[in-house]
């Protein structure tokens, strides 16, 4: 039997899951890599290899979700971000949606350049990521 908190914690961790596939999402078509990435990232946060092909292929809808801790706020944007640049390429659809999701959660909206650039040599160190969100607190 499933007690109210496991079921809370399913539900925002799927609704977690659902950002990052609305953004992959966004040119219409969910590509292999990232796929891939989302997939290892579910796991990560704690979701089983079915639930995560589940909400890969019927993602429901892509009402955004902004958790309530900064922690959790800051290891979405580290997430989204992985998912703008796992091709290479970001679009100004991945730009709006990042600029969406800063200022949903109330931070600067100049940050999304600043990840855009962290970002585009790959993903930063987690020393480099330690600092970046220190800095997002100041």
């Amino acid at each position: 039997m499933t007690t109210f908190f496991e079921h809370q914690r399913a539900s925002y961790k799927r609704n977690y899951m659902r950002n990052l596939i609305c953004l992959a999402s966004l040119d219409g078509k969910l590509d292999e890599e990232e796929r891939n990435l989302i997939h290892k990232i579910g796991v990560k946060r704690g979701l089983k290899v079915w639930q995560v092909s589940e909400l890969v292929e019927s993602p429901g809808n892509c009402e955004m979700f902004l958790p309530e801790s900064m922690n959790n706020r800051m290891n979405l944007i580290y997430d989204l971000m992985q998912i703008v640049h796992i091709d290479n390429h970001v679009t100004d659809y991945e730009t709006e949606f990042m600029m969406t999701i800063v200022e949903s959660l109330n931070l600067q909206p100049e940050i999304v350049n600043q990840l855009m650039a962290m970002f585009q040599e790959g993903v930063p160190s987690a020393e480099e990521w330690k600092d970046f969100v220190s800095f997002t607190r100041e």
